[in-house]
């Protein structure tokens, strides 16, 4: 919060990027209390209006994310990897959300050791939270999905919604799943 302060201040040069990296490591040994509250990020942003973040998240627990991201934070580019933690579908729809106008980069990736229980997002919801991604970050141009269950149904429709837009939509061939009623027509 101190740094967002003081990089806030009129007499700085304002910034265009922003790169920060959450691990879980650091979170266990330092409290989030610390970190920038939204009325920092709207007066960093109020003096860099060109400002973007791209955030880097290891092995962060979703509780922990949903208390870091703030609605003014001008997040263009996330990429969250793990190998103990799971990125929960609340996280998935609250960057939705709160960055649908900056966001052009969303990267999830889960490096687990059994690749016959990969996560699913959907917790077998109607609406699928990458499908929600898709349809309200209209700037996506870069979606990677790797360890966590994709269907083949939501996967298209990911791919109609941002159409050519879409530069780069990567997952892994063991993340996507079909519907049982979907296998039998293939």
């Amino acid at each position: 919060a101190e740094m967002a302060r003081v990089l806030a201040d009129s007499n700085h040069v304002p910034l265009h990027r922003l790169s920060l990296l959450v691990h879980s490591v650091s979170i266990m040994h330092k409290s989030l209390d610390n970190m920038p509250k939204d009325e920092n990020w709207q007066a960093l942003t109020r003096n860099s209006t060109n400002l973007r973040v791209y955030m880097m998240a290891f092995d962060v627990k979703s509780d922990d994310m949903l208390r870091i991201l703030k609605p003014s934070i001008p997040l263009e580019r996330i990429h969250f990897d793990s190998y103990v933690t799971c990125v929960s579908g609340a996280v998935v729809d609250l960057i939705s959300r709160q960055y649908d106008k900056f966001l052009t980069h969303f990267i999830l990736m889960n490096d687990v050791v059994d690749m016959s229980a990969f996560p699913d997002l959907s917790d077998n919801r109607n609406e699928d939270p990458l499908v929600l991604l898709a349809w309200r970050c209209t700037r996506l141009s870069l979606l990677a999905v790797h360890g966590y269950t994709v269907w083949a149904h939501n996967l298209i429709a990911i791919a109609r919604l941002r159409g050519s837009d879409l530069k780069v939509l990567e997952v892994t061939e063991e993340s996507i799943d079909f519907d049982q009623g979907e296998l039998a027509d293939q």
